[in-house]
C-alpha cells in the first residue's frame, strides 16, 4: 500500500488495505488523463505534472485522505508498518536517503546523503564496504548532527540478533557485519558479510539514536510525535482526534529549500467518504481509488483530475499455515485450487478503468512486464473439480454439503474487515467458492483498525489486503516468507503466515549475496515457486493507482514509486 519509505520493507494500508513489502517496477511518465482502459504493462510510471520549483506558488495547504492515523510514529516497528504512515506522511517530515527516477532508480537525496563511495566484496576480502558521506547540516529537530551513530542504532534494532526488538523486517540490516565512523562522525562506514545489491534499500530511512539504542524506545516509545526524533521539511503542527486530523507545517529548523506549501494535512476517513470529500472540495488528495462509485466520485470535482499510474500494490490472500484446518497443506493447495482469482479481479474492479485479464499476477516478487517475472501460479490454479479430488484424497469426505474428517467439519475463518470494500467482496467470493467444493467459510467481522493486531496475533484463518511493493523485489524475501533471522526457525514478524521452509531459507540467503542479476532472479523465482507449493499467500492482481488530485496541484500524482520521484518541499500549486 502511498509514498514512500523506499525501505525493503512491506507497508500495511487498512482502508484500501496495503501493506508494503515486495517492490516491483514499470515505466515512463507524462501528465494527466482520466480516462482509457488501463493495461498494466503500458501504463506510465508517473502522472504527476512535473513543474521545476520556480513554477510553482509559494503557500496553500494540501489536504490528504488517509485510511488511518498513526498510532504510534515508528514505521520501522512491526506494529506500525502501514502505508500511510511510512508512505506518505513519513515523506513530509522524516529521513529520505534517496529519491527514485521514474524507473526506480536510488539517487542520492542530497539533504540528506551527499554522496557514497562502495567497494565490492570481490575487491574487499569477500566483504562489501559502503561508505555514505552525509550532509554535514542535516541535523535532528532537536539540533543534534545526525551521524554515525543513528545508523548504528538503527541498524541493531532492526538485525533480529535482538528478540526484544520487533522490527518489520530484518532483511539488509541482517547482512551487516559492522558500522563505524569514518574519517568524520558523518562519515558512515558499513561493512556487510559478503556481497549486498539492494544496500541501498536498508538505509533509506534512519531512526535518531535516541528512539533506537533500546527495546523499550523502539517499540514502545513513539507513541506520541516527538518532533525532537525527526527531521523532514515539514514538522507536526497539530492532531486534532476529534475530526480525526493530523496537519504538519514548514519546519522552521529545515536546512533545505523552503517548503513550497505552508501545510499538509492528513484526515482519516473510510475509502466512500474520501471521494466524497474530494468531490466536495473537503480534501484534496485521494491516493489510491478502489471502487467503480469513488471513480465515478472523484470525477465530479470541478477543478479536479484523475492521475493514473502502474501500482507496486497487489491484492491476496494470506494463509495462516498454524490455524485450524489449514495446517495441511494439501489441504491449502487444494483450496486454492477452488478460488477463481479471474472472478475475484473481475468483481474488485468492475467499473474501473482496468482491464483484470491484464493485472493478474502469477508471482510473488515480480510485476507483469518486469524483467524476472513469470507466472509461477501455473495454467490449472484453478480446477475446483481437481480440488474435489485432493480433499477426497487427504480424508476429508462430503457429508451433506460440507466435508468432514473425524468427525470434524472443513471450516475456515475468514477476517472480513468491515467497511472495506474489497475485503467484504473477496469474503464474500471466497465463501461461494469453498461452498461449490464442501468447505465452510466463517465470515469473521473484524474491524478495519484491527487489522495490525489480528495479523500480529495471528487471530486468522484466511486474511485479504495488499501488500505494497518498493523498488527492490529481491531484497525482502524473507520479511513476509521467511524466518525472523537466518538459522532460526521462529518467522519473521511479517511472515503472518508463520510457515518457514528450510528450502527457502537456503534461497534467501543466495538471493541476499548473489550479484549477477539473471542469477538472482533466477533464484527469487526460485523461492517464488516454493512460496507457491507452500501456499502461503496467494496472490490475485496487481492494483493500478488511480489518484485525485486538483489539476492544478504540481510533482504529485499517481506514480510507481510514488511521491519518491520528487522532494516534499517541491510540491504545491503551479502558479
Amino acid at each position: 500500500m502511498r509514498k514512500p519509505v523506499m525501505t525493503a520493507v512491506a507497508f500495511l494500508a487498512v482502508g484500501s488495505l496495503a501493506l508494503t513489502g515486495c517492490g516491483q517496477k514499470n515505466q515512463s511518465s507524462g501528465s494527466s488523463s482520466a480516462g482509457a482502459s488501463a493495461k498494466a504493462a503500458s501504463l506510465p510510471l508517473a502522472q504527476i505534472n512535473e513543474k521545476p520549483r520556480d513554477q510553482v506558488k509559494d503557500g496553500g495547504t494540501l489536504r490528504f485522505g488517509i485510511s488511518l492515523l498513526p498510532a504510534a510514529w515508528n514505521g520501522l516497528n512491526v506494529e506500525n508498518n502501514n502505508v500511510d504512515l511510512n508512505s506518505t506522511i513519513w515523506w513530509y517530515v522524516g529521513v529520505e536517503n534517496f529519491m527514485y527516477k521514474a524507473d526506480g532508480t536510488p539517487v542520492p537525496n542530497k539533504d540528506f546523503l551527499q554522496s557514497y563511495d562502495v567497494k565490492k566484496a570481490s575487491d574487499n576480502g569477500g566483504h562489501q564496504q559502503v561508505t555514505l558521506h552525509l550532509n554535514p547540516n542535516a541535523k535532528w529537530n532537536s539540533g543534534r548532527q545526525i551521524d554515525y551513530t543513528d545508523y548504528v542504532a538503527t541498524w541493531k534494532a532492526n538485525n533480529g540478533t535482538n528478540p526484544a526488538f520487533k522490527p518489520a523486517t530484518t532483511d539488509g540490516f541482517n547482512q551487516v557485519t559492522s558500522i563505524t565512523k569514518g574519517d568524520k562522525p558523518t562519515d558512515v562506514v558499513i561493512t556487510f558479510k559478503t556481497s549486498y545489491p539492494d544496500w541501498t534499500s536498508p538505509f533509506s530511512v534512519i531512526l535518531p539514536k535516541e528512539g533506537a539504542s533500546t527495546p523499550a524506545a523502539f517499540n514502545d516509545g513513539w507513541k506520541n510525535f516527538n518532533p525532537n526524533w525527526f527531521a523532514g521539511p515539514f514538522t507536526l503542527d497539530k492532531i486534532d482526534k476529534a475530526q480525526k486530523t493530523l496537519t504538519v507545517k514548514r519546519n522552521d529548523k529545515w536546512w533545505g529549500d523552503k517548503s513550497k506549501l505552508d501545510s499538509v494535512s492528513f484526515k482519516e476517513l473510510d475509502d466512500a467518504t474520501m471521494t466524497k470529500a474530494f468531490a466536495n472540495k473537503e480534501i484534496d488528495v485521494v491516493d489510491t481509488i478502489i471502487t467503480k462509485d469513488g471513480y465515478d466520485t472523484a470525477k465530479k470535482r470541478t477543478d479536479g483530475q484523475l492521475r493514473e499510474a502502474g501500482s507496486l500494490q497487489w491484492r491476496h490472500f494470506t494463509f495462516n499455515t498454524k490455524s485450524q484446518n489449514l495446517t495441511d497443506i494439501k489441504v491449502r493447495q487444494a483450496i486454492v485450487k477452488g478460488i477463481n482469482r479471474e472472478a475475484i479481479a473481475k468483481s474488485d474492479l468492475a467499473g474501473l478503468p482496468v482491464d483484470p485479464a491484464s493485472v493478474m499476477l502469477g508471482n510473488h516478487f515480480f510485476m507483469p512486464g518486469q524483467v524476472g517475472y513469470q507466472d509461477n501460479a501455473g495454467p490449472d490454479s484453478y480446477n475446483p473439480e481437481q480440488a474435489k479430488k485432493d480433499l477426497d484424497a487427504a480424508g476429508w469426505k462430503l457429508n451433506g454439503s460440507v466435508r468432514e474428517k473425524d468427525g470434524k467439519p472443513l471450516t475456515i475463518d475468514y477476517a472480513m474487515l468491515t467497511g472495506v470494500p474489497t475485503s467484504e467482496n473477496e469474503g464474500s467470493l471466497l465463501k461461494q467458492n469453498m461452498a461449490s467444493i464442501g468447505v465452510k467459510v466463517n465470515l469473521v467481522n473484524t474491524p478495519a483498525d484491527s487489522m495490525n493486531d489480528v495479523l500480529t496475533n495471528h487471530s486468522f484463518g484466511i486474511i485479504a489486503f495488499t501488500w505494497q511493493g518498493t523498488p527492490y523485489p529481491m531484497n525482502n524475501v524473507r520479511q513476509i516468507y521467511g524466518a525472523a533471522a537466518e538459522g532460526s526457525n521462529k518467522p519473521s514478524e511479517s511472515n503472518y503466515s508463520q510457515l518457514v521452509d528450510p528450502r527457502l531459507e537456503k534461497l534467501i540467503a543466495q538471493i541476499d549475496t548473489e550479484e549477477d542479476p539473471a542469477k538472482r532472479r533466477d533464484l527469487t523465482n526460485q523461492a517464488d515457486k516454493i512460496i507457491w507449493d507452500n501456499v502461503m499467500t496467494l496472490p490475485q492482481y496487481q492494483r493500478v493507482q488511480l489518484t485525485a488530485v486538483p489539476a492544478n496541484l504540481a510533482n504529485y500524482g499517481a506514480s510507481t514509486f510514488q511521491a519518491s520521484t520528487f522532494k516534499a518541499e517541491d510540491v504545491g500549486y503551479q502558479k
